[in-house]
C-alpha cells in the first residue's frame, strides 16, 4: 500500500431549514471528541475515552506516553516489541476509542486529528527477507537459512515506523488508515480478517459474517512527500449515497485519496493503487453493512508480506526474525533500531446525514 495523506474529521448532524418552503434538510456538526487540554489532563482522563484493548506494548518496555503541550504524546525512539506471529507485529502502541460514531444511512462520518511523526532509524530504499513458512521458521537474523529472500520485498519507510489514525469498523474488519512518518505518508485501505477481529463471535456484532481469504485485502493507495518536524491534519471521510459507499482522505485540507466499492480490494477494480499488497480474491462490497465506526491511533509497523500468515494461505505465510535491535540486522529482522514518536492533538467527528 503506497501511502496517502490522512486527516480526521467527526461529522454530527443539526437541522436547518432551508428558504424554499420550510423543508428541514441537515448540516454538517463538528464535535470534538479529545483534545487534551483539560487542566490537568492526566492518564485518568485518558482512560476515561480511549481503551488500550491489546495492552501497553511498547510502554511495557522503554516507550512512555504523556500529555504534555495538550497533545497525546507517545515515545518509542527504537521498537522494542516485536512478534513473527499474525499481524501482532504491527502494534506498537494503538488506543481505540471508548465511544463508536453511527454511519448515516445517507450522507457521511469523518474523523479529523492533528499528528505530528518522527521515525528515527528507518533506512532508505529498505529491502526486507523472507523465508517461507510459519511462524519462526527463521529466528536469528544473523544466521539465515536456505531461501531466506525468497520473499524479499522492499519497503516505504512508514512502513518501517509510522504514527497513525484509525477509523475501524471491527464488526465487518473494515478499516481505512492514515500513516505518517519522518517526510512520507501514505494512505491505507484494508478489510482485517475474522481470525485477528473476532466478529462473528462479538456480541456487538449481530449478523457479522466471516471474512476470510477471499474477502480480506490489506493495500496502500498513495505515498507521498511531507514536511518533516511539522503538524499535519489528516482526515478520513466515509460517504454512503444510494449509489454506494466510498472513502476519502485528506491531508491539511486538501483530499489526496479516494476509493470507491468498500470492501472490493483496489487491484479487482483495476483502479491505480501503490501495488501493496495484491489481493487473493475478489472482496465483497459492504458499504451497506457498516453501521458506525470507532476512532483509532497509535504507532505501527508494516514489514510484513501480506496475507500475514493468514491459515487459510498457508502456502504464502512468510517468517521474518523479530530480531533485538541491531542496526546491522536491517532487512533481516523486524526490529533494527527503527522506531517512531508521535503525538495527536483535536480529535474530532463530523456526521452529515
Amino acid at each position: 500500500m503506497l501511502g496517502s495523506r490522512c486527516r480526521i474529521v467527526v461529522l454530527g448532524t443539526s437541522l436547518a431549514f432551508a428558504a424554499w418552503g420550510g423543508v428541514a434538510s441537515a448540516a454538517p456538526r463538528t464535535s470534538t471528541y479529545d483534545a487534551f487540554n483539560t487542566p490537568g489532563y492526566s492518564v485518568s482522563n485518558y482512560e476515561a475515552k480511549w481503551s488500550n484493548p491489546y495492552g501497553p506494548l511498547e510502554l511495557a518496555g522503554a516507550g512512555t506516553r504523556d500529555f504534555a503541550n495538550k497533545r497525546l504524546n507517545v515515545r518509542a525512539p527504537q521498537f522494542s516489541v516485536g512478534a513473527d506471529f499474525s499481524v501482532f507485529d504491527h502494534l506498537k502502541y494503538i488506543g481505540t476509542s471508548d465511544q463508536v460514531f453511527p454511519a448515516p444511512k445517507t450522507g457521511s462520518v469523518e474523523f479529523t486529528a492533528t499528528m505530528t511523526a518522527s521515525t528515527p532509524g528507518t533506512v532508505d530504499d529498505l529491502t526486507v527477507n523472507g523465508v517461507f513458512g510459519g511462524p519462526g521458521a527463521w529466528q536469528d537474523p544473523l544466521d539465515p537459512p536456505t531461501g531466506f529472500d525468497d520473499a524479499a520485498h522492499r519497503v516505504l519507510q512508514g512502513q518501517q515506523a509510522g504514527v497513525v489514525l484509525n477509523m475501524i469498523d471491527f464488526c465487518t474488519g473494515q478499516l481505512f488508515d492514515w500513516f505518517l512518518s519522518q517526510d512520507t505518508a501514505f494512505t491505507l485501505i484494508e478489510r482485517l480478517p475474522s481470525n485477528v477481529t473476532g466478529n462473528t463471535s462479538n456480541p456487538n456484532c449481530p449478523g457479522a459474517t466471516h471474512v476470510g481469504r477471499d474477502e480480506m485485502y490489506t493495500q496502500i493507495i498513495d505515498e507521498f512527500k511531507v514536511k518533516p518536524g511539522v503538524a499535519h491534519t489528516v482526515s478520513i471521510r466515509f460517504n454512503r449515497k444510494p449509489s454506494g459507499a466510498s472513502v476519502d482522505y485528506f491531508l491539511d485540507g486538501r483530499k489526496v485519496s479516494h476509493a470507491d466499492h468498500i470492501g472490493v480490494p483496489l487491484d479487482v477494480q483495476g483502479v491505480p493503487y501503490s501495488g501493496i499488497y495484491p489481493s487473493l480474491g475478489r472482496g465483497e462490497e459492504i458499504g451497506e453493512q457498516i453501521s458506525s465506526f470507532t476512532i483509532g491511533h497509535g504507532l505501527f509497523s508494516l514489514l510484513d508480506v501480506f496475507p500475514f500468515q493468514h491459515p487459510e494461505a498457508a502456502e504464502l505465510s512468510v517468517s521474518i526474525p523479530v530480531g533485538t535491535g541491531d542496526p546491522a540486522t536491517a532487512g533481516n529482522a523486524r526490529l533494527f533500531g527503527q522506531g517512531a514518536v508521535g503525538s495527536w492533538d483535536n480529535f474530532t467527528v463530523t456526521t452529515d446525514g
